[in-house]
């Protein structure tokens, strides 16, 4: 074993002989942010390396960790079917579909945290299997008599308490590495759990900071548009005077898709330019659909095709992106046909692996690329090498950019790319908002149908406060004001005039609502990038030490100051554990503390304050656009409310990146501080 520290509370641990061309090794991986992992001070290393067990299997090689009872364990990937993974098994596999509570996801990682404040990230692309605390060794040469309390007679009946029994015993973190014969780890120190968090976005080298159109709101056509479809969908919205800045297409509009050409359809979108140049007139930006296989109609096929895996997925080739020529390759031809031309955003589908209940769609575990990385490996690393390459094209061709994708692993922190599932439960979706700050990693509770009126509201408003606000209506021909879907997988039925214009009139509000929270979640993610403080979080990462916040996974704190609470259709009130001080409602300023019995509106996202906060609101606007200048009001909460705190650049291209923009106040009374005059006036 070796140890070093390489960063004020950041080790490295390695045992035996590690495997080649790990996550740590690629190319995507940005300089840590050393400036500011200083700033952050010393912390020890959580337990001694000596404490740590390492072993090497027949199957590959065994860590075994130290736990203290109470420690709860958070992270492993976007989980979405659990927040905590405290005396679970976790295998950490690439899939889709997860159905159930076992560790797989669409954007797993080797990466957990503890509510004792330390973090640990192993260096692997291997499935790894996590034993959080659930199995104690056992030890035939010291024998223990059992302690006092386990000699009364005492049967745990349900899940909850076998769990919370599981938290009160001193077992270690038992995790299984098969194929390997030695590991990397990277510990971080806290001292507490929102610090070692930090200190992992920063060593991956800061959060992403995206362009602000990249915050407003992403509206997807429906599949079968046409080109004539797509310019009467962008002339209704703005119309509507819906705000809108980014219009996404399709699989359709390439003249092969499963597996993709990367070429316009000839008949379906005859004149791809003119749409673009008249989309960029309105004032929106323009995302593609595509996923990374190669259709043999494609030019980068006879290109790609020495730099690809051994097994084909939708008859396209699997580009080897660890490969510079293919990266390369694939970065050249997007930015000389789409990025130079006006396309500012992508969303990469299907860069995960297939439903492993269903018929497999993907590439399989033993496939081989030209790399020498086998396909497990690739499955894990396969979003973030995708991701690194669109970017590449997107930054070449002077495009800030943030778009959507399937799949994300380690290092994911500094990619402007928010994950999205074809899973839709909507349980499930505000839970990703909650697990995906301990990952390291963005998410979106999209809407994509709505099985009611109350469905649609509901779903609308969960993401007004979160990464990205995606109305991915691909299976809808129009607006879902215009028609929902009454329930899952039956025909979609429209809906009388009078109900239309009231759900125009709601979408309307919540996305002018998001327009407004503009300036304040930019900040927050300019605090993600220069300081490492995820924008969204889990009350847990702010407040372990609160037990009842402890396992909360339907909430999230929004930057500083804003703790949402989402209700779902059906949900009528909801009894909610505040973190300590006051909170205040956000509509009202009533002040609570302790609780709050929360009974909102159907049309109302409930939002609450903490004490003493400015929130600055801009003016809501239909689009971004660069250098804009938002006019600001203030709310503020409290007694004695301190200033806010915004940060102000272009807003659209890399010069915050050497330092060409600031940090500013806006005072309880909407006075600006110069650095934010440019940018931000008095509304």
């Amino acid at each position: 074993m070796t140890v070093s520290e390489l960063f004020p509370g950041v080790f490295k641990l390695t045992f035996g002989t590690p495997e080649p061309g790990t996550p740590a090794t690629q190319r995507y991986v940005r300089p840590p942010r050393r400036e500011a992992l200083a700033e952050l001070g010393t912390a020890p290393m959580p337990f001694a390396p000596e404490a740590i067990e390492f072993r090497t299997l027949p199957r590959g090689v065994r860590l075994t960790l130290p736990m203290s009872p109470g420690e709860d364990i958070y992270g492993l990937g976007l989980q979405l079917k659990s927040l905590r993974s405290t005396g679970k098994k976790r295998t950490l596999r690439v899939n889709s579909d997860p159905a159930v509570d076992t560790g797989d996801s669409h954007a797993p990682a080797p990466l957990y945290f503890s509510s004792s404040g330390y973090g640990v990230m192993l260096d692997t692309a291997r499935y790894a299997t996590f034993y959080c605390g659930g199995n104690e060794p056992f030890d035939a040469a010291a024998p223990e008599e059992l302690p006092p309390e386990s000699r009364r007679s005492k049967v745990l009946l349900t899940e909850e308490a076998l769990y919370a029994a599981a938290r009160e015993h001193l077992a270690p973190m038992v995790i299984d590495l098969p194929t390997a014969r030695g590991i990397t780890l990277y510990v971080f120190g806290g001292p507490t759990l929102l610090a070692a968090v930090r200190r992992y976005v920063l060593f991956c080298g800061g959060g992403c900071l995206p362009p602000e159109w990249g915050l407003g709101c992403f509206y997807r056509a429906c599949g079968s548009s046409d080109q004539a479809q797509v310019a009467a969908l962008a002339a209704e919205l703005r119309a509507e005077h819906l705000p809108c800045d980014v219009l996404g297409l399709e699989p359709g509009w390439h003249s092969k898709a499963y597996s993709c050409s990367f070429r316009w359809h000839p008949e379906r979108f005859p004149e791809p330019q003119k749409l673009l140049d008249e989309l960029k007139e309105l004032g929106f930006r323009v995302n593609l659909w595509e996923h990374a296989f190669v259709h043999p109609s494609s030019p980068l096929y006879r290109q790609l095709s020495s730099c690809a895996g051994d097994f084909k997925v939708w008859q396209g080739l699997v580009p080897d992106f660890t490969l510079p020529e293919a990266e390369t390759c694939f970065a050249d031809y997007h930015r000389e046909q789409f990025t130079s031309r006006g396309v500012s955003s992508f969303k990469l589908d299907e860069c995960d692996n297939s439903d492993f209940i269903a018929s497999p769609w993907s590439f399989p575990e033993c496939a081989q690329f030209p790399s020498g990385r086998d396909g497990e490996e690739m499955h894990s690393m396969f979003g973030a090498l995708y991701m690194q390459t669109i970017e590449r094209a997107c930054r070449e061709a002077g495009i800030r950019t943030y778009g959507s994708v399937r799949n994300a692993h380690l290092f994911a922190p500094p990619q402007p790319f928010v994950l999205y599932s074809d899973l839709y439960d909507h349980r499930d979706f505000i839970r990703g908002v909650t697990s995906m700050g301990f990952a390291g990693m963005l998410w979106t509770p999209e809407l994509r149908h709505a099985e009611s009126r109350e469905d649609y509201l509901r779903r609308l408003q969960a993401m007004v406060l979160a990464p990205q606000m995606l109305l991915n209506i691909w299976s809808m021909p129009h607006p879902p004001w215009r028609q929902l879907q009454r329930e899952r997988n039956v025909q979609n039925e429209l809906y009388p005039p009078e109900v239309q214009a009231e759900l125009a009139d709601r979408t309307r509000e919540s996305l002018e609502l998001r327009m407004r929270f503009l300036p304040y979640l930019y900040a927050a993610f300019a605090r993600y990038h220069f300081e490492g403080i995820p924008p969204f979080r889990a009350p847990a990462m702010d407040y372990p030490q609160e037990e009842a916040l402890r396992g909360v996974d339907y909430a999230w704190l929004a930057g500083n100051d804003l703790l949402v609470v989402p209700f779902r259709a059906g949900m009528t009130e909801l009894e909610f554990p505040l973190p300590p001080g006051n909170w205040y409602d956000f509509y009202t300023g009533k002040a609570h503390r302790g609780s709050v019995l929360l009974r909102p509106e159907l049309t109302t996202l409930p939002i609450l304050v903490r004490e003493n906060a400015t929130i600055p609101l801009a003016e809501p606007e239909e689009k971004v656009v660069a250098n804009m200048r938002y006019r600001l009001t203030v709310k503020t909460f409290g007694p004695n409310p301190e200033p806010a705190r915004l940060f102000a650049d272009d807003g659209v291209s890399w010069a915050f990146e050497s330092g060409q923009g600031a940090w500013g106040t806006v005072a309880p009374d909407g006075t600006l501080s110069p650095e934010l005059q440019t940018r931000y006036c008095r509304g």
